[in-house]
C-alpha cells in the first residue's frame, strides 16, 4: 500500500522511530504493519500521522504513480539522445524523494546506469550496476533485459578498458537479451557495435541494418546516422568497391549531421571518412579530413587523442608535415595520454614517436618488448595483429627467423 510506504520514507525522514510516530495514535506494531503493507487501517490514523510529520499524503501518492511514466520519458530521451531533455527528467526525478523505495527502484537505477554510461563515467556506471546486480537478484524480465543491455553498452564503450575479451563479453550478454520481452531493437545497434570490435564484419553489418530499419522507424534520425556509418566502415576495407559511391554517401550523413546540429556526428563521420582515404593512400586528403574532425574533439580526451594520431599518421605516410612540427604534434599527445593515464595511446604515440625521428631499431624493439606483449595481453587482436606483421617483417629482412616464426605464433593467434 503506498500510503505505507510513503509514512515510512517521511518518518525516517524526520528522525522518528515507530513509537514516537504512533505515541497516541496506534501501537508500534501497529505502526510497523501499516509500512510494510500488512494490514487495513483507517483514514483518520493516515490523517493524524500526516499532521504529525506534516505532509500531504494524498500529493505524496500522485507522486509515486507518477514514477514509472516519468522513468519511461528518460529512458526514451537517453536512447534519442535529447540531452536538454534527459537531462531536465534526471533532476526531476533526482527531487522525488520516494524513489528509492518503490517498486520502480531496479528501473531507476539501471536508467541511472544508462545515463552515466552516456556521460563516459565508467566508475559511477560499474559501481551501479555491481550494486544493482547484488540487491535485486531477481528482476521482472523487462528489467532483465536492460540490464543485460546495459552490461553490454558498458563493455562496448568503457575506453579505459577497451580490449577484445570486453567486446566478446558484450556480444555475449547482448545475445541474451529477449526481444519479446524487451522489445527495444535499439540494442541491435549496441550488438553491431560489439560484432565491428571483433572484426565479424558480416554480423555488424547486419545488426547495424536492422538497427537503421529501427531508427528510421521511430524518426531517430540521430541515432540512424550511427547505424549508416557502421554500415560504411564494414565495407570500406573492399578496396573494389565504388569510392566515389561510398565518398557519396558519407557526405549525404555530414550532411544530416550538420542540419541536426549534431557536431559530434560530424566529427565521427570526417574521421571515418578520412581513414577511407588513407587506406586508399590518398594522404593529403586524409589529413585534411582528420585536420577537420581533429578541431572537433575536447582536449583532453582519448577521443582527442584517437583524431590527433590519425592525423599524424596521414602526414608521416603522405609526408605533408616537417618533422620538427610531427614531432611536437606527437609529444603533445603523449602528455594528453600520460594527463589520462591512457596506457594504450602512451604506447602508441611513443611508437609515432619513434617513427618520426628514424629512429627504427628502438621502434621495433619497443614494439618486441613492449607494445606487443601490452596488445597481446589486453586482447586488443588489429593491434596485435598489425604490429606482429611488422615486427615479424624486420626479423624475416634480419633473417632472424627463429625470432619471426615466434611473432608469427603471436599475431596468428590473436586473430586465430
Amino acid at each position: 500500500m503506498l500510503e505505507g510506504k510513503i509514512i515510512k520514507f517521511y518518518r525516517q525522514k524526520a528522525g522518528l522511530t515507530q513509537e514516537q510516530l504512533g505515541r497516541g495514535i496506534c501501537s508500534v506494531t501497529h505502526v510497523s504493519k501499516i509500512e510494510r503493507g500488512q494490514t487495513s487501517y483507517s483514514s483518520e490514523i493516515i490523517r493524524m500521522f500526516s499532521k504529525r510529520l506534516h505532509i500531504d499524503i494524498e500529493k505524496g501518492i500522485i507522486g509515486l504513480e507518477k514514477i514509472e511514466k516519468q522513468l519511461h520519458l528518460w529512458h526514451n530521451a537517453i536512447i534519442l539522445q535529447r540531452m536538454k531533455e534527459l537531462e531536465k527528467i534526471k533532476k526531476e526525478l533526482e527531487e522525488t524523494p520516494f524513489i528509492s523505495f518503490s517498486n520502480c527502484a531496479p528501473l531507476y537505477r539501471l536508467l541511472q546506469a544508462r545515463y552515466y554510461v552516456l556521460q563516459n563515467n565508467f566508475e559511477k556506471t560499474y559501481d551501479i550496476l555491481q550494486h544493482i546486480q547484488r540487491d535485486y537478484p531477481d528482476l521482472p524480465p523487462y528489467e532483465k533485459n536492460l540490464l543485460l543491455h546495459v552490461l553490454g553498452i558498458y563493455y562496448i564503450s568503457n575506453y579505459n578498458n577497451s580490449s577484445t575479451e570486453n567486446h566478446q563479453k558484450a556480444v555475449k550478454v547482448l545475445k541474451e537479451i529477449d526481444k519479446d520481452e524487451y522489445r527495444n531493437p535499439e540494442y541491435y545497434y549496441h550488438l553491431a557495435v560489439a560484432y565491428y570490435f571483433i572484426d565479424s564484419k558480416v554480423m555488424a553489418y547486419a545488426f547495424a541494418e536492422k538497427a537503421l530499419r529501427h531508427f528510421k522507424e521511430t524518426n531517430n534520425f540521430l541515432r540512424a546516422i550511427n547505424a549508416e556509418s557502421l554500415m560504411l566502415l564494414q565495407v570500406g576495407d573492399d578496396l573494389h568497391l565504388d569510392f566515389k559511391e561510398m565518398k557519396e554517401s558519407y557526405y549525404n550523413l555530414i550532411h544530416d549531421s550538420e542540419t541536426l546540429n549534431a557536431p559530434d556526428k560530424k566529427g565521427m563521420l570526417l574521421n571515418n571518412l578520412g581513414y577511407e582515404y588513407f587506406k586508399r593512400k590518398k594522404y593529403s586528403t586524409a589529413q585534411k579530413l582528420h585536420s577537420k574532425a581533429l578541431r572537433m574533439a575536447d582536449k583532453p580526451s582519448v577521443l582527442y587523442l584517437q583524431r590527433l594520431h590519425n592525423y599524424l599518421k596521414s602526414c608521416l605516410e603522405g609526408k605533408l608535415m616537417r618533422k620538427t612540427a610531427m614531432l611536437k604534434k606527437a609529444q603533445e599527445g603523449m602528455s594528453v595520454a600520460k594527463e589520462l593515464d591512457n596506457r594504450l595511446y602512451k604506447i602508441l604515440f611513443k611508437l609515432l614517436i619513434y617513427r618520426i625521428e628514424d629512429r627504427l631499431d628502438l621502434y621495433y624493439n619497443f614494439i618486441e618488448n613492449d607494445a606487443l606483449p601490452y596488445f597481446k595481453s589486453n586482447k586488443h587482436a588489429t593491434l596485435t595483429n598489425r604490429y606482429g606483421k611488422q615486427l615479424y617483417n624486420h626479423f624475416v629482412e634480419k633473417e632472424q627467423y627463429e625470432k619471426a616464426v615466434q611473432v608469427s605464433n603471436i599475431f596468428m593467434d590473436a586473430i586465430s
